[in-house]
């Protein structure tokens, strides 16, 4: 299996997504797909009353590998507990405060509670 690697990008105050962190450690990357495959999707469209916190998707580190990223979206509860996650335009995901918190943590260094 090829080796991947999570580009993250975070919402600034201007509205902009900028490149945020590039995770390329083994253990967070697996971190991150585990959480998702266990993830219990919804099929659904949703519209969200705002733009994301933060995107990321998934790259392989061989730059020669071309495939077609699955675009992840996130968003932050107002109590900074939980996490709600929509893959591509139709999966959607709100994750108990556990996984939220490893998901964060895997594609931020930071911790959920501590978010600004």
């Amino acid at each position: 299996m090829e080796r991947q690697k999570i580009i993250v990008e975070k919402q600034y105050d201007t509205g902009t997504y900028e490149d945020f962190q590039e995770i390329t450690n083994r253990k967070k990357v697996n971190v991150v797909k585990k959480i998702l495959r266990n993830a219990k999707w919804q099929q659904m469209k949703v519209d969200m009353a705002r733009e994301a916190d933060y995107q990321f998707g998934f790259q392989f580190v061989n730059p020669n590998i071309q495939t077609k990223a699955i675009p992840y979206s996130i968003w932050i509860s107002p109590n900074k507990d939980t996490l709600e996650v929509v893959a591509g335009d139709n999966q959607y995901v709100h994750l108990n405060s556990e996984d939220s918190q490893k998901l964060f943590e895997a594609l931020t260094d930071t911790n959920l509670a501590d978010t600004k």
